[in-house]
């Protein structure tokens, strides 16, 4: 008896217990990246969605306690930004402003990976980074440093960026004093 009311009162309303609706579009445009499963693809996929201006994107590379750590030089200039720890809140608050194509018309990263250790389930990077930007605003439109990254891998077997220390090399702006200066 109550299936039959319940099967006359979807038709009485005309409703459809099977309609699908239309997917929500995504937050901005998705990238291919490669799988997490192995460290260096997360580097690769760092490089891609700075490139690629993803913010949703980069921000899956960093773990949930992701840190930023500047160069001391950094830090001594810009004591207001770094007073405190830079963590994946500030990261993805940087990111959103950083990485817009309303704000960057081109973005190039060069890496050379200097030194790399396995350690289990935290593996270590060094790279050397080149970072050229065009954009129209008040900041440098060539960065250069090392960075040296830590990556954990969780227990889905996934890895991420805990730790990004990033080390001036010249004299030429880091990535460090592009997080600040935006």
């Amino acid at each position: 008896m109550w299936r039959y009311l319940l099967v006359l009162s979807f038709i009485s309303c005309r409703i459809n217990p099977f309609y699908t609706r239309t997917p929500e579009p995504p937050e901005g445009r998705r990238l291919n990246l490669s799988s997490p499963t192995v460290a260096c693809n997360v580097v690769s996929n760092l490089k891609l969605t700075w490139e690629g201006l993803s913010p949703v994107d980069y921000m899956e590379c960093l773990s949930e306690d992701f840190r930023f750590s500047p160069d001391p030089s950094d830090s001594t200039k810009f004591e207001e930004v770094f007073s405190e720890p830079w963590d994946r809140a500030r990261e993805e608050a940087f990111a959103r402003r950083f990485l817009d194509k309303n704000t960057i018309s081109s973005l190039s990263l060069s890496l050379k990976k200097e030194y790399e250790e396995d350690r289990g389930d935290e593996h270590y990077f060094e790279y050397s980074y080149i970072l050229q930007i065009q954009h129209s605003l008040d900041l440098p439109g060539y960065m250069e440093g090392r960075m040296h990254l830590t990556l954990k891998r969780d227990t889905s077997g996934n890895w991420s960026i805990v730790l990004w220390k990033d080390e001036k090399t010249s004299d030429t702006p880091t990535v460090g004093e592009l997080r600040a200066r935006f």
